[in-house]
């Protein structure tokens, strides 16, 4: 778009709809199609083939444009369809398809498509050097998180000068978009997926800093409201103004479009005061939960969460018990010898426990940069450098793994800290976010893809060959059957996370700090001082930890444990498997460790019973374990 338009996009899920937010001053409606899109627990919502072909002659009628949202994470099974369906989206001349995988990026480059590309929220891009990797890619706008500031959304317009589209109105994870497992890890139904059965809308009873209250709904996030801030978002370089609701009545869009109508039109002067202040009431009293401006001004304040759940809609789901491995879960499956020892990528948040690690024949080390204000050794550039001098010249290689949240505000730190490191040996970058994987590419790592790229298929693996990645984590989203398909047609050189704590939610909301009635810009440590967790009705616990930037990091319950999946994992030719131990002691780490280095030894001989492993874990675990990770022990 020119940097003079300003966009106003709505939402549509039925061809009602669709005619009545045109009627009610859409520039642009996007919507979905029956398969491939974010918004599938409704069956009766969605546009069939046809109706796609319509919208797109209706809209191109009125000058205005249609966006087909693709932005799902694929199944291997759903590829060869794909295909067929981006041709005939480009054919009905759809304006443009806002995706999130980025198989669809391969896939556009294949069929020789022309079609717009827009980048979704859920690729959680919030950084400049993340816009600019996407605009080389052939991005032509990006959706920005919901979670980058106003500031940060000014600084990443003026470095790229891209194409910005930021939502405006409408319901708010309190997750960081594209990173919220939490929903799959539960449920099997993955938030990426367009299945997310809303854990941040279950109550829990919070506990810690003296806390033993009654539950309430502390992830429970207000809605977003920016109807008074459209003059400075269009400022600082927004150009298309997005509304949250496919799912949502007629009544309610055309009311809401009208209003953010009036809106923008007080920008150019085709409105007035009046108009205007009537267009805010009617909009405020159209609200479902309260307003708040989300993270446009500052972090998660008091006012953007509603504890009590009283405004909140029908819940399509509730608490419900999670499954805990059992001695009677294990299965012994015979295997025949490998020929080839798979090896273990070990995350450690010990310098003490590398030299254990080393002995027991680990083949990569991570250390990670999201730095947990409860350790009290993170990893800081001299520790590294310390636990590079450790390792020395060995076959162990260390491997840096930048966080799976990094925005505007943090992306210098990270490139200075990574800068510290481009002229050692043996030391490689795991990135989570498309803004470091540009920083580690221009310093000359090899660079790595961590399981927050969500990599769920083969076309994505190969766009992640073709952009340099030298492996890649699959993604936490993956099924056991999707892990299968995706293994059997293409097993070179990928890792899979075989066991450790799970990080369900990320979220700028400090509980602690909410729970002492605080507003953002004042920390008082409480989380340093004892921990913090939230229990549901089954009282299962899901522990809080938080980082030096303040952001909430929610860990499902059970740590994860695949050793029972091992034997058919290298059958189908993974050798690289993941345990994240970052948290536990350097003792429970190396015991670990050791058992699964022994039940590797096992099956590389052809013995595949690991009972004997498999209860030491169990034992080594009292309180639970689960198989998560797509596995059918749920």
């Amino acid at each position: 778009m020119k940097n003079n338009e300003i966009e106003l996009l709505a939402p549509a899920g039925k061809w009602e709809v669709l005619e009545a937010v045109v009627r009610a001053g859409a520039d642009a409606v996007y919507l979905g199609g029956k398969l491939f899109n974010m918004r599938m627990l409704k069956p009766d919502f969605n546009f069939s083939d046809q109706e796609l072909k319509d919208a797109a002659d209706l809209l191109h009628q009125q000058g205005k444009k249609l966006y087909v949202t693709i932005n799902n994470l694929y199944c291997e099974s759903e590829i060869s369809q794909l295909g067929d369906y981006l041709n005939f989206l480009q054919d009905i001349g759809a304006d443009a398809l806002i995706i999130q995988d980025v198989a669809v990026i391969k896939l556009h480059r294949e069929l020789g498509l022309k079609i717009p590309l827009h980048g979704s929220v859920q690729m959680g891009i919030g950084s400049g050097e993340a816009v600019k990797l996407l605009q080389t890619w052939g991005l032509e706008r990006v959706i920005l998180s919901k979670n980058v500031s106003l500031e940060e959304i000014r600084s990443i317009y003026r470095s790229t000068g891209m194409d910005l589209e930021y939502f405006a109105h409408g319901d708010l994870c309190v997750s960081h978009t594209g990173q919220c497992y939490m929903s799959s890890f539960a449920a099997d139904k993955g938030a990426n997926r367009g299945l997310c059965v809303k854990p941040c809308r279950w109550p829990y009873r919070l506990e810690g800093g003296g806390y033993y209250d009654e539950p309430q709904y502390y992830l429970a996030h207000n809605d977003l409201c920016l109807f008074h801030f459209v003059e400075v978002l269009r400022d600082s370089g927004v150009a298309s103004f997005k509304l949250e609701g496919r799912m949502r009545s007629t009544d309610y869009l055309s009311h809401l479009v009208s209003c953010y109508r009036i809106a923008l039109d007080s920008l150019a002067g085709k409105a007035n005061k009046e108009e205007y202040d009537e267009a805010y009431k009617r909009l405020y009293d159209l609200r479902i939960r309260e307003f708040t401006a989300g993270n446009l001004f500052s972090r998660t304040g008091l006012e953007g969460i509603d504890p009590t759940g009283t405004k909140e809609p029908l819940f399509i789901s509730k608490p419900f018990k999670l499954n805990k491995l059992t001695a009677q879960d294990y299965i012994d499956v015979q295997t025949r010898p490998i020929g080839q020892m798979a090896g273990l990528t070990v995350k450690t948040g010990s310098l003490e426990v590398i030299p254990g690690l080393v002995a027991a024949g680990v083949e990569t080390i991570i250390l990670g940069l999201d730095d947990m204000r409860q350790d009290t050794a993170v990893w800081t550039n001299n520790l590294i450098k310390a636990a590079i001098d450790t390792l020395g010249e060995g076959n162990t290689q260390v491997m840096i793994e930048t966080p799976r949240i990094v925005t505007e505000e943090d992306i210098a730190a990270l490139r200075e800290r990574l800068e510290g490191f481009k002229d050692s040996t043996n030391v490689n970058v795991m990135v989570n976010d498309y803004g470091s994987l540009r920083i580690a590419k221009e310093l000359g790592f090899n660079v790595f893809g961590g399981y927050g790229l969500n990599i769920t298929n083969t076309k994505a693996i190969d766009f992640a060959r073709d952009i340099g990645l030298k492996r890649v984590t699959l993604s936490l989203e993956l099924s056991q059957e999707s892990l299968r398909q995706v293994l059997e047609a293409n097993n070179d050189d990928l890792e899979i996370m075989i066991h450790g704590t799970l990080c369900g939610m990320i979220t700028d909301h400090c509980i602690a700090r909410y729970s002492h009635g605080e507003e953002p810009g004042f920390c008082a440590s409480y989380c340093m001082f004892e921990e913090y967790k939230l229990v549901d009705e089954y009282e299962q616990s899901y522990r809080i930890r938080s980082d030096e930037s303040c952001r909430n990091y929610i860990y499902y319950p059970y740590d994860l444990c695949m050793i029972n999946d091992l034997p058919g994992l290298i059958q189908k030719g993974i050798r690289h498997f993941r345990i994240d131990g970052q948290f536990y002691s350097d003792e429970l780490l190396l015991e670990v460790v050791r058992i699964y280095q022994a039940a590797l030894a096992s099956i590389n001989h052809g013995k595949g019973d690991l009972q004997k492993y498999y209860k030491e874990l169990l034992d080594l675990f009292p309180g639970g374990l689960s198989a998560n990770n797509g596995t059918e022990n749920r």
